[in-house]
């Protein structure tokens, strides 16, 4: 294991799949001078248990952006570092119930086709021929994204970890950060490994990122939620369709009803965002554990019910399986379920790119931004959406946080007018 250097000109504190595509980035853009420091182990927050779904369809502009040029690199990236990753392009199908809800789509879709996206809205007819397998009760028709799809968020991670590091950045796991000061215009950086010392400091802890925020006397606005998706046993006539077709089933999201449904090998992946959501680590008498690395919630499958029987009535076969496995993991919300990328405010030199809910979607692009602001000072695309300084003293009040994130997340899907995903 690489010792820690004394100096660098950043340090990124969070080795997550946003934590490296931010150092990846960085190199990218010629700051091969990058440190970036990990409590444990790479992926070991999120990232790890993150289902890995890739889409790129948003109600939001700079969102869509991010999402977009994910799948762009992704698709690219094994080669550009030499490192395999399982990255299927399977396409989507996002179902509307309603004509209010094919308008939004058609929204999206011109959207996208500014942005160079084939996206398309496509009737029951075209439905029906992509997804055999679907009950068209109660549709109106769907949004049909060609580039949508799945990837390995471990593969991922370490693909662009070794691309930073084939540059010559650092990379230091199981170095937990303990405390930050300013001295004589520079970050120094503490850990159980020694001190570094920087010019520039990056918070990408992820769920973590108010523990980080608060050694910079920061309160980040942000809570923790509990996700749960369910795996399921192999089905043998999706088995036996995949293997004639030579092709996945694509991407099926129900937005009205809120889940999606993806063909993971030759079963199924539920995952719903449930009105009868949970918090976790939300008041005092339930802390964040000082170490939660690669660990689960237990199982809540009651809450998630509805959601199935509802799945199983839209594809059938689905409950001819058995259920495999459920992954119940933390994943951080802003208040308004948006991550933060950019200037920590009222620090200098310190930045922010942490609570991202989708990211692995959004992470490749956040990398890009998170590089643009602090090379340049200035990102390509309009990333308001996205800063932390959208939010005031008020946002990190915890009561808010866990308020505003809960309600969030049950109307994931719901399609508020600056909703995505």
């Amino acid at each position: 294991m690489a010792g820690l250097p004394t100096t660098a000109r950043v340090v990124i504190i969070g080795g997550g799949v946003v934590g490296t595509s931010s150092l990846y980035h960085l190199c990218k853009a010629g700051w091969t001078d990058c440190v970036l420091l990990e409590k444990n182990e790479l992926t070991s927050g999120s990232t790890w248990h993150a289902a890995g779904n890739v889409p790129t369809f948003s109600s939001s502009w700079s969102l869509m952006n991010m999402q977009r040029y994910s799948t762009e690199l992704y698709r690219g990236l094994a080669d550009a570092v030499d490192y395999p990753m399982n990255y299927h392009v399977t396409g989507s199908l996002r179902l509307a119930h309603s004509n209010e809800r094919m308008q939004e789509f058609q929204r999206a879709k011109g959207m996208g086709r500014y942005q160079g996206m084939d996206i398309d809205v496509v009737g029951l007819d075209e439905v029906k021929r992509r997804y055999p397998f679907i009950e068209t009760h109660e549709l109106k028709g769907a949004l049909y994204d060609p580039s949508d799809g799945d990837i390995d968020p471990a593969q991922l991670t370490q693909a662009l970890a070794k691309g930073a590091r084939d540059m010559g950045a650092k990379i230091i796991r199981f170095c937990p950060v303990t405390g930050v000061r300013r001295e004589n215009g520079e970050w120094v950086v503490t850990t159980p490994q020694g001190e570094i010392r920087c010019e520039i400091v990056i918070n990408a802890a992820g769920y973590r990122a108010a523990e980080v925020g608060r050694m910079f006397g920061r309160e980040v606005p942000m809570m923790v939620m509990s996700h749960q998706y369910i795996l399921f046993e192999e089905i043998p006539e999706l088995a036996a369709w995949t293997k004639e077709q030579g092709h996945k089933l694509p991407l099926l999201r129900d937005v009205d009803t809120s889940y999606y449904l993806r063909q993971e090998k030759s079963g199924m992946n539920l995952g719903p965002y449930e009105r009868n959501c949970r918090a976790h680590w939300a008041t005092h008498n339930d802390p964040m554990p000082e170490d939660f690395s690669f660990q689960l919630f237990p199982d809540d499958l009651d809450r998630l019910e509805h959601y199935l029987a509802d799945a199983v009535a839209r594809v059938p076969i689905l409950g001819t399986a058995g259920l495999s496995k459920v992954i119940n993991g933390p994943i951080p919300y802003a208040p308004d379920g948006n991550p933060l990328i950019g200037p920590m405010p009222g620090v200098p030199n310190a930045f922010e790119a942490c609570v991202f809910t989708f990211g692995i979607a959004q992470g490749g692009g956040a990398g890009k931004v998170l590089a643009e602001w602090v090379t340049e000072g200035q990102t390509e695309w309009d990333m308001w959406s996205c800063d932390p300084r959208r939010f005031t003293s008020f946002a990190s009040a915890p009561d808010y946080c866990v308020a505003k994130g809960m309600e969030i997340y049950g109307n994931e899907y719901a399609g508020w007018p600056v909703r995505r995903l």
